[in-house]
């Protein structure tokens, strides 16, 4: 009875939040589209704006990021040739460690280089590889200094008239974020350091002018932990998909797709091994310059290896809408349902050794003139965890960004992460104010 009360409770907030947050976005957007943006179409770059989910707020679990952000045939078309930025800011947190009982505020300096180098070859392939860095230094809590680093490649052939091969892979090196869905509930002097490298390839045969294409293709990653005595949780990922296609036309493209992951701890204290099977029907939408969709829905079946623990079988998808209904005008809004691994797998004998996180997320950016943009966001992620344990993060902020000149930005962001449980241990609140200063140098052939 207690537990369908706290469940009870958690929904109706849960349905509260979400009203309230359609509300705003209906308003917000309402009022902005009447206003008049700059003469000029596209003054700004939104793509040489910080990362507002990732670098302010708080990151979803693991495989909702992957959901969200796939890693293969993540080629820049626009890009042509040498690519660098540098981004350096700060960052005032109220409750760095993401605590509830023991808020520490303190001051982070963060610096961010980014070089990127992509150019066709073979007269019709493609290939990029990019480094990526976020170097983080507080000003009091040193144990709190994190350096996050990331060097991927992909490489995509276009091998005759019907058949494409697209290869990819990623090395990172860097840390997990307190208080971020999936992340531990205790709390260590200094974050958990993770290494993961992550490699696989794709084949598709057809192209979108023909009524059929098939996209099969396998790959593998690897995560291994390296400090608080969390090698336990070191696993790895092993995964093939086939996707078929209809293009119903040029840029409409219906899709069934099949995926199976199997999951393989190498070092743990129980037996938390899992196969996933998933089936999706999906719709793949390119109307005009103005909007894009992708959505999917299906059935994710997660088997533990492990009789003893809980199988999961139940509701998966993936959705992103972008819009531009004026020139100077966007919003993206995406949502997304799957399961995750558990960080507190130590903690029990026989518990689920995986939850299911939902999320839903609303970015806006609006230009008022050639050099001001506003921008602000929304993350509402839900974490249903078998042991009845149930937690709400919502992420938040708004910005301001002035263009100093066609290469070089200047941005301030005020932003909010709570989390809320039927676990009181592990809610906390965070306001985060930044002040961030990005310089972006294309030193090729710039856009095509």
């Amino acid at each position: 009875m207690v537990n369908q009360q706290r469940q009870l409770d958690h929904s109706q907030r849960r349905h509260r939040d979400l009203i309230q947050a359609a509300r705003l976005a209906t308003g917000i957007a309402a009022m902005l589209l009447a206003i008049p943006g700059p003469a000029q179409e596209n003054v700004v770059d939104t793509d040489a704006l910080p990362d507002q989910q990732l670098l302010f707020g708080v990151s979803p679990a693991a495989q909702t990021q992957r959901l969200l952000r796939p890693l293969a045939d993540a080629l820049r078309e626009e890009l042509v040739g040498l690519y660098a930025a540098l981004g350096v800011g700060a960052q005032y947190h109220t409750n760095v460690r993401r605590t509830r009982n023991n808020e520490i505020s303190d001051v982070a300096f963060v610096f961010q280089p980014e070089l990127a180098y992509q150019n066709d070859f073979g007269g019709r392939h493609r290939g990029r590889i990019t480094y990526a860095a976020s170097i983080v230094r507080h000003n009091d809590l040193d144990n709190e200094d994190t350096t996050n680093q990331s060097l991927d490649g992909a490489l995509r052939f276009d091998l005759t008239p019907i058949l494409d091969v697209h290869v990819f892979g990623q090395y990172h090196d860097g840390s997990e974020e307190r208080g971020a869905s999936g992340s531990r509930t205790f709390i260590d002097n200094e974050p958990d350091e993770i290494e993961t490298v992550t490699y696989g390839g794709e084949v598709i045969f057809g192209r979108t002018t023909q009524k059929f294409q098939v996209a099969v293709g396998a790959s593998k990653s690897e995560w291994r932990y390296q400090n608080n005595e969390q090698e336990f949780r070191d696993r790895d990922y092993d995964r093939v998909h086939g996707i078929l296609f209809y293009n119903v036309a040029p840029k409409t493209h219906l899709f069934l797709e099949a995926r199976h992951t199997d999951i393989n701890y190498s070092r743990q204290f129980r037996n938390l091994n899992s196969e996933e099977d998933a089936y999706y029907v999906g719709i793949r939408w390119r109307a005009s310059t103005t909007i894009e969709a992708l959505a999917k829905v299906g059935r994710l079946e997660k088997d533990m290896a492990d009789p003893a623990v809980q199988d999961f079988d139940g509701t998966s998808y993936l959705g992103k809408l972008a819009w531009k209904p004026k020139p100077y005008s966007r919003f993206e809004l995406y949502a997304s349902r799957t399961t995750e691994e558990t960080a507190q797998q130590e903690f029990t004998e026989s518990g689920a050794g995986f939850f299911v996180s939902e999320l839903i997320g609303l970015n806006w950016t609006h230009d008022f003139t050639a050099t001001w943009q506003a921008y602000a966001y929304f993350n509402h992620i839900e974490d249903d965890h078998p042991d009845d344990r149930l937690d709400t993060i919502k992420d938040y902020g708004v910005g301001l960004t002035y263009r100093i000149n066609n290469w070089l930005n200047v941005s301030a962001q005020y932003g909010e992460v709570e989390r809320d449980s039927n676990e009181p241990a592990v809610e906390y609140e965070d306001q985060i104010t930044s002040l961030f200063l990005r310089g972006n140098f294309n030193m090729g052939t710039g856009a095509r």
